[in-house]
């Protein structure tokens, strides 16, 4: 993570990495047919990563966030075509190093990839997007009572598909850079992530 911004007239920048908040998943759901999906999960953030209050670039939030979201996705076999579009709201609790509690926000993401084959499996290549809209405004210690903040995003993200019998290795990687930023830092984002999928 790769956070800059300005400061009092100073541009100043922080890096953080490592092993960030721990992601909970006790609900999902979905529905299919044919080649669309409907999803509704309800994803709970758990604070686990470093926090260090004042630092710009820290690996967790320390506070808890439930984030109730439905999505729509489409895969075509035959084409190798997927996008999808999910939306939710997130509702987040009180930082406790902070006394301050964020307010609740909108976001909706979306991702397009075209499959290609490759070797033994296939290799994805596309571009995923995001917007972030603060609907509530925070409050606690030095809150301001008309602060929301806003962001978007965009950014190209390549994957690798490979079948393991009737499971699939998953390996992707993506970047996305913020390109619009309202009372917010702004920075750029990068995943690395590894996934076993089996039946």
């Amino acid at each position: 993570m790769d956070i800059q911004g300005d400061v009092n007239d100073r541009h100043v920048q922080d890096k953080a990495q490592g092993v960030g908040d721990i992601t909970l998943i006790p609900l999902m759901l979905a529905w299919k047919n044919k080649a669309w999906q409907t999803t509704a999960s309800l994803s709970v953030y758990a604070p686990t990563g470093d926090y260090t209050a004042g630092k710009l670039a820290n690996l967790g939030l320390n506070y808890w966030t439930v984030d109730p979201t439905l999505g729509v996705a489409y895969s075509n076999d035959e084409t190798g075509l997927n996008f999808g579009i999910y939306g939710g709201i997130t509702f987040n609790s009180e930082n406790t190093a902070t006394n301050y509690d964020s307010g609740s926000m909108f976001h909706i993401e979306s991702s397009v990839q075209q499959l290609l084959p490759l070797g033994n499996g296939s290799i994805g290549l596309g571009f995923d997007a995001f917007y972030f809209q603060q609907v509530t405004a925070d409050s606690g210690t030095g809150a301001r009572r008309d602060f929301k903040g806003r962001t978007s995003g965009i950014g190209p993200v390549i994957n690798y598909i490979l079948p393991d019998g009737t499971d699939n290795w998953v390996f992707e990687a993506k970047w996305l850079p913020e390109i619009t930023t309202e009372n917010r830092l702004k920075g750029d984002y990068f995943w690395a992530k590894v996934v076993y999928q089996f039946e």
